[in-house]
């Protein structure tokens, strides 16, 4: 017997359970089924159609249709507004489920509706006011039992966002009382225990604390390898961190080994053709990059843009960083001939949705002193920079004092010093950057200038 769409069995059952008690289907469940079946099957106009329909019949009193049916119609159309990044509608309507649901003195069944609502705030921007929200759901999670897992998940969540806004002390505490609660329940070498010693490896990292942060790693790294077994595609994620962070002081054996070790992991598990070879190729070339053995990173970062090219489409960002990985190892070298080519092809793919290429091929030309196409480059990467990030963005701060550089040292002093006074311009309008942040549309590695 042929078996009815998903669509139309939930409308179905909807149907055939109001006639139980001799009654139709109100047009309010029929179309929040409706609307539930579409996002199944990723229709999603119809579904937003279909759930917009189901809110407006909220208007129309109905004492058969309980709270919880409106609010979850609510969250239906939030969740499909957080889909579609439609923040402050996503909020509004996960306000509508909770306002309804306590209005009902149904305060039990709130926590649901309470995460969306924080969800909002976070990926909206507004984290500040995601923290009340993510205090209340600990509160009734708490209430609930003590010593429930979802208290210590709750935790996680408040340690990141204080993490957000840059509050290391909140983070960092709100990160040891998950662990804390994820001992006492389960003994102190689980996998979830030691997602708990990454965390707050994170938070003294970002508070540049690096020793701290790379005991509480080696904690983690310890437990997973007892727990998963020394060839576990879950090491990956911590032998990575600790790559970075051997690197970013300069400790280059340590980190050219976890890296190799991740590698190797990644290799035996997927294959040598994987795309998520690539990322950890990358990681070892850059180490190479850093250490000054450009011999060895070369053939590393052409196996990774290999990679990438066989397994993403032409136009991927992946392939075009990629290129720029290679432009920019052979510009360290003074093998400007050679770099010139990835460059441009790199910038071909982007084409005015990123800068990256236009900022290299500047530095670049400067670096050849070929001044006049040094010029024209960071003209555009000005105008593509102040047109598609916006004139306030701190990226075009970056690019022109790069441009104000080349002209002072091309001997253009009048025109070095109206970019600087635009740059100038453009600092005093922005906040002051926090400590280790720079710029955010510059290469990995920038050109070295000789």
């Amino acid at each position: 017997m042929r078996q009815l769409p998903e669509s139309m069995r939930l409308i179905t059952f909807f149907v055939a359970a109001s006639s139980l008690f001799g009654q139709s289907p109100s047009a309010f469940e029929t179309h929040l089924a409706a609307g539930q079946a579409a996002v199944q099957q990723s229709r999603y106009a119809e579904a937003e159609t279909q759930f917009r329909a189901a809110v407006a019949e909220i208007a129309r009193p109905d004492a058969n249709r309980p709270p919880q049916r409106e609010a979850d119609a609510y969250a239906a159309l939030c969740d499909l507004d957080l889909l579609m990044s439609r923040f402050d509608e996503a909020i509004a309507l996960a306000g509508k489920a909770i306002d309804t649901l306590e209005a009902s003195g149904r305060q039990q069944d709130l926590t649901p509706y309470l995460s969306r609502l924080a969800a909002g705030y976070r990926v909206s921007g507004k984290t500040a006011m995601a923290l009340p929200v993510l205090q209340r759901i600990l509160t009734f999670d708490q209430a609930m039992s003590g010593d429930d897992p979802k208290v210590s998940v709750d935790y996680d969540k408040l340690g990141s966002a204080y993490l957000e806004l840059f509050q290391m002390d909140d983070a960092r505490a709100a990160y040891q009382k998950a662990l804390d609660t994820r001992i006492s329940r389960q003994g102190p070498d689980t996998v979830e225990v030691a997602t708990s010693w990454v965390n707050l490896g994170v938070v003294e990292e970002r508070n540049a604390k690096p020793e701290p942060a790379r005991k509480d790693w080696e904690t983690a790294l310890a437990i997973s390898e007892a727990k998963l077994g020394p060839d576990a595609y879950g090491l990956t994620g911590i032998l990575d961190r600790l790559g970075r962070l051997f690197s970013e002081q300069k400790q280059y054996p340590e980190a050219e080994g976890v890296f190799q070790r991740s590698l190797a992991i990644r290799e035996k598990l997927l294959g040598s053709r994987h795309s998520d070879i690539a990322p950890a190729l990358e990681n070892l070339a850059w180490v190479f990059f850093f250490d000054s053995k450009f011999i060895d990173a070369e053939p590393v970062f052409r196996r990774a843009l290999e990679i990438w090219t066989a397994t993403k489409e032409p136009t991927s960002p992946m392939i075009a960083q990629a290129m720029d990985n290679l432009g920019t190892l052979y510009s360290a070298q003074k093998r400007y001939a050679e770099a010139e080519p990835f460059f441009k092809k790199a910038l071909a793919i982007r084409e005015t949705k990123d800068i990256e290429s236009l900022s290299n091929l500047a530095l670049l030309y400067e670096a050849t002193k070929d001044l006049k196409r040094s010029d024209d480059y960071f003209q555009r990467a000005i105008l593509v920079s102040e047109k598609g990030l916006g004139g306030d963005h701190p990226g075009t701060e970056d690019i022109l004092d790069e441009y104000a550089s080349m002209l002072r040292n091309a001997g253009r002093i009048l025109d070095a010093k109206k970019v600087e006074a635009h740059s100038k311009e453009l600092k005093d309008k922005l906040p002051p950057k926090k400590p280790g942040e720079g710029a955010t549309v510059t290469a990995q590695a920038p050109i070295q200038k000789h």
